[in-house]
C-alpha cells in the first residue's frame, strides 16, 4: 500500500485490534489443527502396531507390511502435521507483526 500521508495512532491501533482478532481465530483453529493432528498419530501409531504383531517375517519385513498397509493413514497424519506446523507459522507471522505495529504506534506516540 502506498501511503501519501503519514500513518495516524488510530490508524495503528485500528490495524492492532484486527490484527489481534485474526490472532485469537487463527489460535482456536491451531487448536482444532493440533487435536485433530494429535488423533490422527494416535491412530496411526496404534493400527500400526496391530498389524506389526500380525505380520510374518523378518523385522524389517513386518515393519514394510505395516508401513504399506497404512499408507493411506500415515499420508492423513502427516498432512496433518504439515497442517499444524503451518498455522503455528501464520501465529508467530501474525505476532510478528503485532509486535511491529506495537513499535510503530510508540514511535508515532513519541512524535505526537
Amino acid at each position: 500500500m502506498n501511503r501519501t500521508r503519514p500513518i495516524s495512532q488510530v490508524e495503528i491501533e485500528s490495524e492492532i485490534m484486527r490484527m489481534v482478532g485474526l490472532l485469537e481465530t487463527e489460535t482456536e483453529n491451531f487448536e482444532r489443527l493440533a487435536q485433530d493432528a494429535a488423533s490422527k498419530e494416535a491412530a496411526y501409531k496404534a493400527e500400526w502396531a496391530k498389524r506389526y504383531l500380525v505380520a510374518d517375517g523378518a523385522v524389517r519385513e513386518r515393519e514394510a507390511k505395516a508401513d504399506v498397509s497404512l499408507a493411506d493413514m500415515m499420508y492423513d497424519h502427516k498432512i496433518s502435521e504439515s497442517l499444524v506446523k503451518a498455522k503455528r507459522e501464520r501465529l508467530l507471522s501474525l505476532r510478528s507483526s503485532i509486535d511491529a505495529l506495537r513499535t510503530l504506534n510508540a514511535n508515532v506516540r513519541a512524535q505526537v
